[in-house]
């Protein structure tokens, strides 16, 4: 497990900016008018905001926010930030109090009152920096106390909040804000004049119910009684701070004076005891505020003042604790209310003692005496809570009780904590492993400790309370030993969950402090002084000459080993304390410490990889230690695979750099290791098999330094041929079985089956020598291989397949021939009978079978061509479209790392390639022919590589990953241009890439689709790109579709008009191909594009193009001819409504929509409806309910029919004079808006008999309105329109204008 990377130092360099931004956002957030030259800060001439956006509080708050992990960069500024949220409080309690509940009534969104947003900055302030720090800095003149009690009282509408009010943003004050009111009303306590000479009125006015306070309690202390009480039974951060306010009311020295103390701890007393059955629960939370204020009262409350309560308090929490009653139920039910248990317990007992020492009356003797040991006891108990709160507690008060007794009684405890350590621990016998309860009878070397009874939570307990004990110095020097050794135990603790995860974490975190403390806490002297023959760890991390040298050998192992970040970091901060307090002590300290540094182990990886064996160069003894416990549970037995996999690499690295009699110390360790393993023993086969492995790979790499192995590594690399013969020998269970988590053991056998193929290769060739494995050993790991290539894993199809490439190299070649044939045959018969359709049982074989082709290319003989045939004959049977995906892409995959790599292409194999790059299969998990198409797209870039196609099959294949590389996937099109970008050459010699693409990200950029535009000249690939580029700009992401149309806008508008035209038929083609091969997944797309593109004026210029138009209608049409798809409706209605723009199809597309009206969807209507109203304004559309029956609607959509071929009807042009400053292009230079009076009722909109007015037509009165450069106050000659009309166009189009108008019954809406 890695910790999360350093944030700290990233944190560090940027906070100067973020406390900049935050000074100057401040003083604009709080003031209206800051003085110019100096800070706001609440002075005259400065008011403060009456209300604040939520957005700017929150965009404040956020700044604040990355603090947390280093709150100390707060500290030298908390004096500016703090007085400034100060100063604009109080200037608004004063000057605009009463704004505040006006607010509320009403309420703005996105607008909140100043007090709220203040209270949130300081909220977060006392979250990152804590409450204590930031109330020092508010103000503490008496003069605000009486009114923020009236504000509060007022904004806070003096009942309990509701829930409605912790989370309305606009209605009484929120959470944060009472909890800052009444820190601040806390701090406000602390002033020295009796309230009573503050209050406003008499102590009568005020009554506070259920408590009995006495008859002169000021007016201010009874209005903070009441405000206290209903907010302690919060379950929020109020009830702390009311909490916190009513002690220090309590404890003031007026209050007490009128006795006030007695009457609350009375009450709170009497709160605690059992209720009657027939009353009314009190809340949990209620009785927590009760304890909360219990405990406030006997921390902070002098001894004097406190002690006649503490017999009384003491008895009622011992009542509460004993007896089984509905209250101690309640409070023992929450782990908060124990933990303040534990707190009230801590306090009596230190008042106790500091009543004792000050020679206090008799009868606190007799209390010493039985609340000493009744709350040692408990604490000791408390120490196994379920809850780590709890723990933590009572830890802490067993330390702080410990340093306030005698060295003697503090010894006490400290044994008792020991002894905790030793209940439930079983011994076993190393050799023979039997559980035994004592040591009476076997040597204690023959010994170990079994932990797996203990309870992990109550063993983190008695560890964490012993590092509290060292912390403060308690445990005398003669304890030391015991300590030393039960925290060294601890540092080793490690438990399994019944699911496999680890529970020893919290218990080795404990022991890491401790050990921080033992190194800060004692001198060297006195840890010198120990007997280290008295410390006997569960395994000897070293060997060492004294005590310090044995502590730091084992918190070097867990700074570098240990499974957990958080470990690995405490334990180098303990070894650097260890190091720097005492020096010359532990052998190469300073180099040691540079080198297992705080933030390099971090991460997992490089602590094993970097930390471990840098550590292991400092000193001989540690290398010896560390690889010692890489083949302990740290290392090879880790419960995480990747960690097991980083140890293996590790022991290899370690056992490489030193002599060869080591490593074979080392091998023979780990073969013995292997051969004494239960069968259910995985992860630790698992790890050593990876060690074997790591370490044979390792030795290869130093022999190509070297030249060439020497002969104790091929004598001992030759023994491990015969490990899975003789030393582990796999049963087949151990690889089918599920039960035994046969993955794990298959890629490990697999991956020292790679190792041991690829030194015996490599020896041969280096010494010419000819030293195979036996028969017994080859026929041992072949069976392993099989049944591991079997598996469906990624990890063990990938260790497999690549064992089985590496194993040929030392078979003969009958051997590879019958192993193909087998696998050829047995994919053969699998597919034929179908049991590949379901199974991922081939992937393994289908992958190896790519990787064995490159031992077939030495020669070209009959039997070698053969094989090589069936190789690729196999594997394009598995590219079948009835196979599983996962089969189609593991034979893509293979013959582009088989036949392609070793320059072997075929017609099959080519044409495989072309319709794996179309292949878009779909089913329940989506588009699953992706991941065929991410294969393809890898075997074409190698072919091209290798220029293996012939020109027509390139152009082929460059066209496919053309219009892949502008697809609406990420991945694919990231993958397209990748290939795209390596065989740029094909497309232009001479133009090079001009926008380089770092990531996937930069796939989705205007910037990357204008570059892909480029290629639109080159007719070859012209059809192909547009295809894929309409499922970007159709179908993609909004970021995508953002891109895409961004980039094809641009495009398009630098075309003139016949380019244009050519864009438009181009797109044309593509809906007809599509609509022939029924290909939705384009036509639905180029649809929307064609939408997107009316809208946006691009075809402004090519209106009257009537041919390109009409042939898109009728594809239009004819993809919509019956279809059920309602993205494909949905994009002709848009289609639709942009193609009533063009003049010569005008008539027939609103027919179109008249018709869709009627649709059986009502989605379609009401997007017909939509279409036919931006067409018409027709007003009739707007008041239909469209998801009525088409039934029910049939009267209408003929009334609306008849509305359109009356008389007077108003037709838009593609922009209304309402939207025309929104909707005009940049580029239009002229914009014409008809507006027809008067039609000539014979000719109907809708008909389509006839493109032309009749002859008897009379004269159609237009009004042109126009915006043109050259004005024209005339009609153009022979036009029919009266000479009353304002022209202001040119002449050219003011004619062209006014002959369509007369010309086209269609084109009720002509435009220039």
């Amino acid at each position: 497990m890695d910790a999360p990377e350093d944030a700290d130092l990233h944190l560090q360099r940027a906070s100067a900016d973020l406390l900049n931004e935050f000074s100057s956002s401040l003083p604009r957030f709080l003031w209206l008018s800051p003085k110019v030259g100096q800070q706001s800060d609440g002075e005259q001439g400065c008011s403060a905001r009456k209300y604040v956006k939520e957005r700017g509080t929150e965009q404040l708050i956020k700044l604040l926010e990355p603090f947390q992990e280093w709150p100390q960069l707060l500290d030298p500024h908390l004096s500016h930030f703090i007085p400034l949220l100060n100063s604009a409080f109080l200037d608004y309690l004063s000057n605009h109090s009463g704004h505040y509940l006006r607010s509320q009534r009403r309420p703005t969104i996105g607008i909140i009152p100043l007090p709220r947003g203040i209270c949130k900055v300081l909220y977060t302030l006392c979250k990152i920096r804590g409450e204590k720090v930031i109330c020092r800095f508010l103000s503490n003149e008496p003069k605000w106390l009486d009114p923020m009690l009236d504000s509060f009282q007022a904004w806070n509408q003096i009942g309990t909040p509701t829930q409605e009010d912790l989370t309305n943003s606009h209605g009484s004050m929120i959470w944060e804000e009472r909890y800052i009111v009444l820190l601040w009303l806390s701090h406000l306590m602390l002033t020295p004049f009796d309230l009573i000479s503050i209050s406003s009125t008499g102590p009568e006015d005020f009554v506070v119910e259920d408590i009995e306070l006495p008859p002169e309690t000021p007016d201010i202390a009874r209005r903070v009684i009441q405000i206290c009480t209903r907010h302690m039974s919060l379950a929020s951060r109020e009830r702390d701070a009311a909490t916190r306010l009513l002690v220090r009311l309590t404890l003031r020295p007026d209050m007490r004076d009128i006795c006030l103390l007695d009457s609350l701890l009375q009450w709170a007393l009497l709160l605690l005891l059992p209720q009657p059955a027939a009353s009314e629960r009190n809340p949990l939370y209620y009785y927590i505020g009760i304890l909360s204020y219990l405990s406030g009262v006997i921390a902070s409350a002098d001894n004097s003042i406190i002690t006649p309560f503490l017999v009384e308090i003491f008895d009622k929490i011992q009542t509460i604790t004993a007896e089984e009653t509905s209250v101690s139920h309640e409070i023992f039910a929450s782990a908060l209310a124990r933990k303040l248990i534990i707190k009230i317990l801590r306090s009596i007992t230190l008042q106790a003692l500091l009543a004792d020492s000050s020679a206090s009356p008799s009868n606190l003797f007799s209390l010493l005496d039985n609340v000493l040991e009744d709350v040692i006891d408990q604490l000791l108990i408390f120490l196994g809570d379920k809850d780590t709160p709890v723990r933590f507690a009572a830890s802490k008060a067993l330390s702080v009780i410990a340093a306030k007794l005698d060295p003697s009684l503090a010894a006490r405890i400290t044994e008792a904590v020991i002894d905790g350590l030793e209940e439930d621990v079983f011994w076993e016998d190393i050799k023979g492993g039997s559980r035994v309860y004592s040591q009476d009878n076997i040597g204690l070397s023959t010994l170990r400790r079994n932990l797996t009874a203990v309870n992990p939570l109550r063993w983190q307990g008695l560890v964490l309370t012993l590092s509290h004990l060292i912390y403060r110095r308690s445990p005398p020097v003669e304890q030391l030993a015991e300590i030393l050794k039960a925290l060294m135990i601890a540092l080793r603790f490690e438990q399994r969950s019944s699911i496999g995860a680890s529970v020893g974490t919290s218990v080795r975190d404990a022991a890491c402090f401790g050990m921080w403390a033992l190194a800060r806490r004692y001198t060297t002297k006195e840890l010198l002084s120990v007997n280290a023959s008295r410390i006997h760890p569960t395994s000897n991390p070293g060997d060492g000459g004294s005590v310090l040298q044995i502590i730091s050998n084992a918190v070097l192992l867990a700074a570098t080993l240990d499974p957990s970040g958080n470990i690995r970091r405490g334990a180098s901060a303990a070894l650097q304390e260890m190091i720097g307090r005492h020096p010359d002590m532990i052998r190469e300290g300073i180099p040691l410490v540079q080198t297992v540094d705080y933030h390099a182990v971090a991460l997992r990886s490089k602590a094993l990889l970097e930390v471990a064996i840098g550590a292991s160069r400092v000193d001989e003894s540690y290398r010896c230690l560390i690889v010692d416990g890489l083949l302990d549970w740290r290392g090879i037995g880790s419960a995480d695979s990747r960690s097991r996999r980083f140890a293996a690499t590790a022991i290899g690295r370690l056992c490489t750099t030193h002599s060869a009699a080591y490593m074979e110390t080392i091998l023979g360790q780990v073969q013995a290791m292997l051969k004494s393993l239960h069968p259910r023993q995985v992860e630790e086969r698992h790890g050593l098999l990876l060690s074997l492995a790591a370490i044979v790979d390792e030795s290869r790499r130093k022999w190509r330094v070297e030249n060439g192995p020497n002969s104790t590594d091929l004598q001992s690399f030759s023994g491990l041929w015969d490990i899975f013969s003789f030393v582990c020998p796999l049963a087949d269970n151990e690889l089918t079985s599920t039960a035994l988590r046969p993955h794990l053991t298959s890629e490990a056998a697999c991956a020292l089956i790679s190792a041991l193929s690829l030194a015996t290769s490599e020896n041969m060739s280096m010494t010419g020598s000819v030293q195979r494995p036996s028969t017994e050993s080859l026929k041992s790991c072949l069976n392993i291989l099989d049944l591991s290539l079997l598996r469906p894993e990624d990890i063990s199809i990938k260790v497999s397949s690549k064992a089985a490439g590496d194993i040929f190299q030392v078979l003969d070649l009958e051997q590879k021939r019958e192993i193909i044939e087998d696998w050829a045959g047995t994919l053969k018969r699998d597919q034929e009978m179908g049991q590949l359709r379901n199974s991922n049982m081939c992937l393994g074989r289908i992958a190896a079978m790519g990787l064995v082709f490159r031992h077939f290319l030495a020669s070209e003989a009959p039997e070698i061509s053969r094989v090589r045939e069936d190789i690729i004959n196999a594997l394009l049977r598995q590219t079948d479209p009835g196979n599983e995906i996962e089969a189609r892409v593991a034979a893509i995959s293979s013959l582009s790392c088989g036949p392609l790599t070793c320059n072997r292409m075929t017609i099959e194999i080519a044409r495989c390639l072309e319709s794996s790059l179309v292949d878009y299969s779909i089913d329940r998990r989506g588009d699953i022919g992706s991941l065929a198409r991410l294969e393809a797209i890898s075997a074409a870039g190698v072919a091209l590589s290798h220029n293996l196609f012939s020109p027509e099959l390139r152009q082929s294949i460059l066209g496919r990953l053309c219009c892949l590389a502008v697809e609406k996937l990420d991945k694919v099109r990231f993958r397209a241009w990748k290939c795209l970008q390596g065989n740029w050459k094909f497309f232009s010699a001479e133009k090079p890439v001009i926008y380089s693409i770092l990531d996937v990200n930069s796939t989705s950029t205007p910037l990357y689709f204008e570059q892909m535009l480029s290629l639109y000249p080159n007719i070859v690939y012209r059809l192909s790109l547009l295809e894929g580029y309409v499922s970007a700009s159709g179908a993609g992401s909004d970021a995508l579709l953002q891109a895409s149309r961004s980039a094809l806008v641009s495009f398009v508008e630098r075309f003139s008009v016949p380019q244009l035209i050519g864009f438009c038929k181009c797109l044309n083609n593509t809906i007809c191909t599509n609509i022939e091969r029924s290909v939705d997944r384009v036509v639905v797309p180029t649809l929307v594009v064609y939408g997107f593109l009316f809208d946006a004026g691009v075809f402004e210029r090519v209106q009257e193009q009537g041919d390109c138009w009409s042939e898109l209608f009728a594809l239009a049409q004819r993809s919509q001819y019956k279809s059920t798809n309602i993205h494909k409706l949905e994009a002709a209605v848009k289609l639709y409504t942009g193609l009533a723009q063009m003049p010569a199809v005008q008539r027939k597309v609103t027919s179109k929509l008249c018709s869709m009206l009627l649709h059986p969807y009502p989605i379609i209507r009401n997007a017909a409806a939509d279409g036919l109203f931006m067409l018409t304004e027709l007003e009739y559309l707007r008041e239909l309910n469209w998801s009525d029956s088409p039934k029910k609607l049939k009267s209408d959509v003929q009334n609306i029919r008849n509305r359109l071929e009356g008389d007077g009807l108003i037709i838009r042009t593609s922009h209304s004079n309402d939207h025309e400053e929104a909707l005009k292009p940049a580029r239009t230079s002229v914009i014409i808006h008809l507006l027809f009076l008067h039609f000539l009722q014979t000719s109907p909109l809708t008909s389509s008999r006839s493109d032309t007015f009749p002859p008897t037509s009379p004269t159609v009165r237009v009004s042109v309105v126009v915006c043109a450069d050259t004005p024209r106050n005339t009609p153009p000659s022979g036009s029919m329109v009266p000479p009353t009309s304002n022209w202001l166009i040119p002449d050219r189009e003011a004619e062209g204008a006014a002959m369509g108008i007369m010309q086209a019954s269609s084109a009720c809406r002509p435009r220039c």
